[in-house]
């Protein structure tokens, strides 16, 4: 049995650019990696079957599933896959679990299955799944534009400080978010020169969305900036991101947090500009 690991991942920031007549969003975005993770394991098998400890999300309509599919068809692979997932990653948390898995089982099976395909290559395959499985699959933080497969390495540092993410008790539906938004703007096709600057980390056109979606996002947004100067929201939501000096002081906000019932999960670690995956196979 092969073990290995799916990130969380976390928007330093999302502007939304510019939204099509078939309703696709294309954006300026930039992803990080945590520490936080799924882990998947392997097993050899005739089929792909897929399993989850969240037992709603075994099957065939899981990400994992469809993905291996459509690279086992691509490349006519007659072996199989048993695919199970530890899920750790909270859904609807704009944290890309369910992309994440997805995009590990691809580069577990690329390896098992002796395709050896260009990163490029899968890309293009996972596309079409997930606008959010490209950036795991890059392997570094990046910078995303268009509708999220075209990326560049991110340029700057990130932030050093430690990482507290935070997750009220309900999610929120991207889709959802993103209508909304659509539904708050007069012109769509003046979204691109709303932009005067360069985004700086914690930008997040969606967060007014998700805040009204939601009014748990708004109350645990704003304790944690009583806490800590830089905060904000990852995605669509529903985690929100702050930044402190020290472990200790991340971990004790982490305690209040969940005594004050605004957050049923938490994580502190650091922000990762390699995935792990790639960080194992060096």
């Amino acid at each position: 049995m092969l073990i290995l690991p799916a990130p969380a991942k976390i928007n330093l920031f999302l502007q939304v650019t510019a939204i099509h007549d078939s309703g696709m969003h294309e954006l300026n975005s930039a992803f990080a990696y945590t520490e936080a993770c799924d882990l998947l394991s392997f097993e050899n098998s005739d089929e792909i079957h897929v399993t989850c400890s969240q037992q709603h999300l075994s099957g065939n309509k899981n990400l994992v599933h469809k993905v291996l599919q459509a690279l086992k068809t691509r490349y006519d692979i007659k072996q199989g896959l048993h695919v199970h997932i530890d899920k750790q990653i909270p859904e609807q948390a704009g944290l890309g679990g369910g992309s994440s898995d997805a995009a590990t089982a691809l580069m577990a099976a690329n390896s098992l299955w002796d395709i050896h395909a260009s990163s490029d290559a899968l890309i293009d395959l996972a596309t079409p799944f997930g606008a959010d499985i490209p950036c795991f699959l890059y392997g570094k933080a990046s910078l995303a534009t268009g509708i999220g497969a075209t990326l560049t390495d991110y340029p700057h540092s990130l932030p050093g400080q430690t990482l507290l993410l935070a997750r009220p008790d309900t999610g929120l539906s991207t889709a959802e978010v993103f209508r909304h938004f659509d539904s708050t703007l007069t012109d769509h096709a003046g979204l691109a020169t709303m932009r005067r600057d360069p985004p700086s980390i914690g930008e997040n056109d969606l967060e007014a969305s998700a805040c009204k979606l939601n009014p748990e996002v708004s109350k645990l947004l704003t304790e944690l900036r009583k806490q800590t100067e830089t905060v904000w929201m990852s995605g669509s939501g529903s985690t929100c991101i702050a930044l402190f000096d020290s472990h200790h002081q991340a971990l004790k906000v982490s305690d209040l947090l969940q005594q004050k019932d605004l957050a049923d999960w938490t994580h502190v670690g650091n922000i990762c500009d390699i995935h792990p995956m790639m960080l194992s196979s060096t």
